[in-house]
Parts: C-alpha cells; structure tokens; sequence
C-alpha cells in the first residue's frame, strides 16, 4: 500500500525572478542616484537644468504608464 500523493509543484521562473531582481536594483539605485542628485544642489529644485527637468517628468511618465499597463493589461497563465 503506497501512502505518497500526488504534489503539486510550483516552478520557480529563473528569468521572471532574475528580471524582477534587476528591476527592484535598478529603481533602488535610480533613488539614491536622484536622492545624491537633489542633495548635492545647494540651490534645490529650482537650480536644476531644464534637460534634467525634462528627464525627471519622462521617468514619471514612463513609471506612470507601467503601472497604468500592469493594471489593465490580464496577467498570462
């Protein structure tokens, strides 16, 4: 009489896990990069270039839309 079941195994994805390391590593070092940015200012925010600006509102915008795409978009099986 053989007591083992059938598990159910739940695969590890390599690659989902290694880009979502990367991802939460990218936007970690992009925070300290800006937070070293803003800190080295004496003048604040209004001292920065206008390409700066302009790079800042772009990543705000891209962020915004990956968030707007992950929450509308169905999730693949």
């Amino acid at each position: 009489m053989s007591h083992s079941r059938q598990t159910r195994s739940i695969g590890i994805d390599p690659i989902k896990l290694a880009l979502g390391v990367f991802v939460v590593l990218g936007v970690l070092l992009t925070v300290l990069a800006g937070y070293a940015l803003l800190s080295s200012l004496a003048g604040g925010a209004g001292a920065l270039p206008p390409e700066l600006a302009m790079t800042v509102v772009f990543a705000a915008v891209l962020v915004a839309t990956g968030a707007a795409v992950r929450r509308f978009v169905p999730q693949r099986s």
